[in-house]
């Protein structure tokens, strides 16, 4: 059973109930919890601690690390807690979400549920490989004049000229769930760009781990490695960097991402970082004015 789309009183739900310190993401998923935990027999809610990458340990959000811990406090009662511990120095993956299963007549129900995860997982990477972007797996529902754009890994030198392309970098959990981003993405087009958005592949993770500017947080590095295929593969006329207020790590990240856009690359870039004030007319207006810059830069 999932949780309803984000909406704004599950965000509200979710800002009672939290530490004024917490980003926004986990807010609105103690929103999620809260709309749930009483119709459920049990609450999925892994630990993810850290990834291997090219020999070496990199480590998750250290709010997703105590995922399980923040949920518990914060509760007074809540069904059962699944919880695979996803520390890869410890086990894999399938051990770890094995180890985790309750020991039940339902065992079988949890196994299928893996297998038919692990087969979504695989079917959604191979689309995404395919078409080069993320973005058909995650948009909602298709109409005829708004279907998701596929981006052309080698667009001609005139198409480059004529588009203005914004390279969009932030975390999946944000920019794809239009609840927390404000349709972001959808707004960069409605503004007359074409938003470009990159999952980097293992590879490219590898080589970003081995740059003198890694961190060792693997979800950083995801998006440091997406930041520089946008700015030296895909040439993008501008980058906007969608991140949540209070997520430190993030502070760091796009620090690196910004000073290397502009002083290595020439690239623009803008920062918005959002809460649970943030307005969608502010948002609309700062998107505009970034991509009328970009605009006139090009002519």
């Amino acid at each position: 059973m999932l949780s309803e789309p984000t909406s704004r009183p599950t965000v509200e739900q979710g800002v009672r109930l939290s530490p004024s310190e917490l980003c926004l993401p986990v807010k609105a998923f103690l929103g999620h919890v809260a709309e749930i935990k009483d119709k459920v027999d049990a609450l999925f809610v892994p630990r993810i601690v850290c990834n291997g990458v090219a020999g070496d340990w990199f480590f998750g959000c250290p709010k997703t690390i105590a995922l399980p811990d923040l949920t518990r406090a914060v509760f007074d009662s809540l069904p059962l807690v699944i919880e695979p511990v996803l520390d890869r120095q410890i086990l894999t993956e399938e051990e770890s979400f094995r180890n985790a299963m309750p020991d039940s007549d339902h065992r079988g129900d949890f196994r299928r549920a893996l297998r038919a995860a692990k087969t979504a997982a695989s079917a959604a990477a191979r689309r995404t490989a395919t078409d080069g972007s993320p973005l058909h797996v995650f948009s909602g529902p298709e109409t005829e004049d708004r279907k998701p754009q596929t981006i052309d890994r080698h667009p001609s030198p005139v198409s480059r000229r004529s588009a203005v392309r914004v390279g969009v970098v932030g975390h999946a959990y944000l920019l794809f769930d239009s609840g927390l981003s404000l349709g972001v993405l959808d707004k960069v087009r409605d503004a007359g760009a074409e938003p470009v958005v990159l999952f980097p592949t293992d590879a490219e993770v590898t080589r970003e781990s081995r740059q003198e500017t890694a961190l060792n947080w693997y979800y950083e590095l995801e998006l440091l490695a997406a930041a520089r295929q946008l700015l030296e593969k895909e040439r993008v006329d501008g980058l906007l960097l969608v991140a949540s207020f209070a997520c430190g790590t993030g502070a760091v990240t796009n620090d690196l991402i910004q000073r290397s856009a502009v002083h290595r690359y020439g690239v623009p870039t803008v920062l918005v970082l959002l809460d649970e004030h943030t307005g969608e007319a502010g948002l609309v207006t700062r998107v505009e004015s970034f991509v009328d810059v970009l605009r006139l830069r090009k002519r």
